[in-house]
């Protein structure tokens, strides 16, 4: 299995890692003494709260993300008070923010480059993998989906069917099942569109 379990030391200055296979960007906490991401301020920023302020705060404290202004909050999931995880986007890609204890972290990391983007979303595959958080016991997955999905639900090995988070086009699951870059097969989605039809494939295409 080369999709690497993860043992992060949940600070903001905690270096973020791509753990998607393929050319994954890999972003960098800002250290204390470097400068950080200027985002387009206005009025709205100015009062955003919620998974808008963690979104916001999460590309601040984050080197290397492209169009700093342009993300916006999307699924968000709580393992405890002291963790949990929101999945930012924009138009072209998105990737995953930690959260510790109620706070933004940093972008956590994520394949953004050229391979699970939106644009490369069609009719036959109106979702996509995008990065997973694995421990010995449970694993937390990560996707995208285009606008007229409706509802996800990840489908394991064994058959079970776990339903996601699914918010603004991308999507959170906890399951017992992690997933392995090297076999399509260890996780399937169920993808049920807004008109009723249903499309199924594997997590990672």
């Amino acid at each position: 299995m080369t999709t690497k379990k993860l043992t992060l030391t949940l600070s903001v200055a905690a270096a973020a890692v791509a753990i998607a296979a393929g050319s994954a960007v890999a972003f960098a906490a800002i250290p204390s003494s470097a400068p950080t991401v200027n985002v387009a301020a206005g009025a709205a920023d100015d009062h955003a709260t919620g998974d808008a302020l963690i979104a916001k705060e999460c590309v601040r404290n984050t080197q290397g993300i492209p169009n700093p202004a342009s993300w916006r909050a999307g699924a968000r999931y709580d393992l405890s008070a002291q963790l949990g995880f929101l999945v930012i986007r924009n138009d072209k890609q998105a990737a995953v923010c930690v959260i510790e204890n109620g706070k933004a972290g940093s972008v956590m990391g994520g394949d953004v480059s050229t391979r699970h983007t939106y644009t490369n979303l069609t009719s036959a595959r109106p979702f996509d993998y995008l990065s997973s958080w694995n421990t010995d016991n449970e694993s937390v997955h990560f996707g995208i989906a285009t606008d007229n999905v409706a509802k996800v639900a990840l489908v394991g090995p064994d058959g079970s069917q776990t339903p996601t988070v699914l918010k603004d086009g991308t999507f959170i699951a906890k399951t017992k099942f992690a997933e392995d870059s090297n076999q399509s097969t260890s996780n399937h989605v169920r993808a049920t569109l807004d008109n009723g039809q249903v499309v199924t494939g594997p997590f990672r295409g």
